[in-house]
């Protein structure tokens, strides 16, 4: 993974983090309008940071893949190169 990739990686775990927060800081402070303006912004960032990733990688999570392929087994060499049938 290149640099540029490995900051896009960065971006989705750190606006993540600052979502985690957010959320937990909302389950003891569900009135805190400055809480809840926090919570939002995290999450368009966060939002931005995985489009941001999946341009660049295809799919990060389960929800944004195509139903039709599997975009992180075909082409990138990830897994096996080869398929064996094993009997159990």
């Amino acid at each position: 993974m290149g640099a540029c990739n490995d900051r896009l990686l960065q971006n989705v775990y750190e606006t993540g983090f600052a979502l985690d927060e957010a959320t937990l800081y909302l389950d003891t402070h569900p009135k805190c309008p400055m809480a809840m303006q926090y919570f939002q912004n995290a999450r368009r960032m966060n939002e931005q940071a995985i489009r941001a990733y999946e341009k660049e990688n295809g799919p990060l999570l389960i929800a944004n893949a195509d139903a039709d392929t599997w975009n992180w087994v075909q082409g990138h060499g990830h897994g096996k190169e080869e398929c064996a049938d094993v009997e159990i």
